[in-house]
């Protein structure tokens, strides 16, 4: 049924895995990524380094409801006991952020599938950079998306709709 909680029981038997990656995806545009930071929080009880890779830095006050905010690479933000950095999939950020996460999250997946450094900026994050744990996050799931492009950068594909919370939404939402 993709519910929160079968979501939340998903993501937390891949962090408990051996798996590296997970693909997220759902209709519940807004919350896919919200809801892997707060599992982080709560759930991950040993200090860690995560980076939050957006489309655009302008973009990450908005994923995080504080609008006012200008976000800055190379920054270290507070995410409980966690510490939260962040970049773009624009290769000129990359220079302010560190080489070692033991998270990682992309979003909104979305933009990476339509640009031409595809390759490059998922590669920056699997091979280039040492990542414990990656979770790869849309935004929209489009029907001209193809996920199987990306089979070889996840172990592990877990589902969120909004169903449940609110099923006028995703009915518009699910295509």
């Amino acid at each position: 049924m993709n519910t929160r909680e079968e979501a939340v029981k998903g993501i937390l038997d891949f962090l408990q895995s051996d798996k590296r990656s997970l693909l997220l995806t759902g209709t519940h545009q807004y919350e896919k990524h919200r809801l892997i930071m707060h599992i982080l929080k709560e759930y991950i009880s040993d200090r860690s380094k995560v980076l939050f890779r957006a489309n655009y830095m302008q973009n990450i006050g908005s994923f995080f409801d504080e609008h006012s905010k200008d976000f800055k690479t190379g920054i270290g933000y507070k995410l409980g006991i966690h510490t939260l950095y962040f970049d773009s999939i624009k290769k000129t950020s990359w220079n302010n952020t560190g080489m070692e996460y033991d998270f990682a999250i992309l979003y909104p997946l979305d933009n990476v599938l339509k640009s031409k450094q595809r390759i490059e900026i998922l590669d920056d994050l699997f091979e280039t950079r040492t990542i414990n744990k990656l979770f790869l996050v849309s935004w929209t799931d489009n029907l001209s998306y193809d996920y199987s492009e990306l089979k070889d950068y996840y172990d592990q594909h877990v589902v969120f709709d909004v169903l449940e919370e609110n099923l006028e939404y995703h009915q518009r939402l699910d295509i």
